[in-house]
């Protein structure tokens, strides 16, 4: 008997939930559906049961997402999402997200977005990579900085530093495009504020503010230090694991501050934007060294129309796109006219200028993929010569978008 895909009941919370863990091969089995309720919308937590049993799972909550522009736009974030060891290969994963993709769509959320456990799976449900991260590892030893900040730093216990760093990264998220809206549950579970019996234990860190002359708050940073001694030498990791910066005198602040922790000689920081500043503030960049640089949001298109006109346009322009999606939701031709002032979209009757699948267009929604460059690897297909470059163009961004927060 195929298995039967719906949202669960507020009793099912607790099974639901140790499916989960067991499909990210974790065996417990703690209860922990209290602290879990309060952040957990049921109506968008779906299962697939197999009789009484849950074998298969996915949810979803509402976010913003800052379209190019600085324009906000609710969309549908999708996570957890498993299928238990004993039922792959039937098919579950997909029918969970089609689901859900139908639901987002009924909802009036254009995009559904995700962090992808694996590149393979969500490009066949129309899912397209949009913005990258990378991380970076600085020889405390070997560089400094060119120049200092005139802000100050400061130690501030977690209360103050939960309270502060979420009214920063807001500031900050309306106006970088690719980030995301972090719901006010977020803060407490990522520092350890609210602990779920069934995660890891938050590590102990230290947090340090920026303030400009004014004493308003412009940089945040939440870092961990390992001591280890090398032939009676220090040679202690500094990790970062939050860094926050409204502007290039808060990265000053914060970068001067961790590369010249007494003890440390080496500093490291993950999930970095692309276009990271760091290596131009220092007097010798190439000993910010540069790694692990890999796709991070992914989005997929459910309305093209409203997702099309949501943002902005680097310049004038108008094209029919042509857009394939194997699972029906938004197959056909649409009609875009945009630019920096606005832009507005609708299906057309018109003959197609480039034609993709719908994964090439969540790619090049937030302009941090070429279109161009996809057409080269045959992702899409140029139809009117000179629609590629001029495409290409009108999505482009004058920085690559970014995001920073794992849900």
């Amino acid at each position: 008997m195929a298995a039967e895909i719906r949202t669960i009941t507020s009793d099912e919370l607790h099974p639901w939930s140790v499916a989960v863990r067991r499909g990210f091969l974790n065996p417990s089995d703690v209860d922990d559906s209290e602290q879990r309720r309060a952040f957990l919308p049921l109506e968008r937590t779906w299962g697939a049961f197999d009789g009484d049993r849950i074998v298969a799972t996915l949810r979803s909550f509402p976010v913003e997402l800052t379209m190019p522009g600085a324009i906000p736009l609710t969309v549908s974030a999708v996570t957890q999402v498993t299928t238990t060891a004993t039922h792959r290969r039937r098919g579950l994963a997909g029918r969970l997200v089609t689901a859900e993709l139908a639901a987002c769509r009924d909802r009036g959320e254009p995009v559904s977005i995700l962090i992808a456990a694996e590149w393979p799976i969500y490009g066949r449900w129309g899912y397209g990579p949009s913005t990258e991260v990378q991380s970076f590892s600085v020889d405390t030893r070997r560089t400094a900085l060119v120049e200092t900040s005139s802000a100050s730093v400061e130690f501030v216990d977690l209360t103050e530093f939960r309270t502060a760093a979420a009214e920063l990264y807001e500031r900050i998220r309306v106006r970088q495009v690719g980030e995301i809206s972090r719901p006010d549950w977020f803060w407490d579970v990522d520092l350890g504020i609210v602990q779920l019996p069934t995660r890891p234990e938050v590590p102990r860190a230290f947090h340090v503010l920026a303030r400009d002359a004014a004493g308003s708050v412009i940089g945040a940073v939440r870092y961990r230090v390992e001591t280890t001694w090398e032939a009676m030498l220090p040679a202690a990791t500094l990790t970062v694991d939050t860094l926050l910066s409204a502007g290039v005198q808060a990265d000053r602040a914060l970068w001067g501050y961790l590369l010249s922790v007494d003890l440390v000689t080496e500093v490291t920081a993950g999930d970095r934007p692309v276009d990271e500043v760091l290596p131009w503030l220092l007097t010798d960049p190439r000993r910010a060294r540069a790694s692990k640089r890999h796709d991070f949001l992914w989005c997929r298109v459910v309305d093209v129309p409203a997702a099309l006109a949501a943002r902005r346009y680097r310049v004038e322009g108008t094209v029919v796109l042509e857009v394939i999606d194997h699972q029906g939701l938004v197959s056909g031709r649409y009609e875009l006219t945009g630019g920096p002032n606005g832009a507005q979209c609708g299906v057309s009757t018109r003959s197609p200028d480039i034609s993709m699948p719908v994964s090439t267009l969540g790619a090049a929604l937030l302009g941090g993929y070429s279109v161009r460059q996809l057409a080269r690897a045959g992702q899409a297909e140029e139809h009117r010569s000179g629609a590629l470059e001029s495409t290409d163009l009108m999505f482009s961004t004058a920085a690559p978008p970014w995001s920073s927060t794992w849900f």
